[in-house]
């Protein structure tokens, strides 16, 4: 497992951390420990949301994928940087 140090951190947040991990009968680290799961794995969940929600949408219709993606090619070729 990795580590990570922090700096520069404000001792209000850090009081406030100390007094989340009290309140959980968990340590300071532990707390931290949580935090960065829960942050890490939101975007991941989000992604995932996201992906289902567009799934739903497209269900039942009839897209060429391979024609899409060769047409956002040929775009791309024509202009790289996107300033049309």
């Amino acid at each position: 497992m990795g580590q990570l140090l922090i700096r520069n951190v404000d001792d209000n947040d850090i009081a406030e951390l100390k007094a989340q991990a009290e309140r959980q009968h968990i340590s300071l680290e532990q707390r931290l420990r949580n935090l960065v799961k829960e942050a890490a794995r939101k975007e991941r969940e989000e992604f995932w949301r996201l992906a289902r929600e567009s799934r739903e949408a497209t269900r039942g219709l009839d897209i060429d994928v391979d024609a899409l993606l060769r047409a956002s090619r040929a775009e791309l070729e024509r202009d790289p940087l996107g300033r049309r």
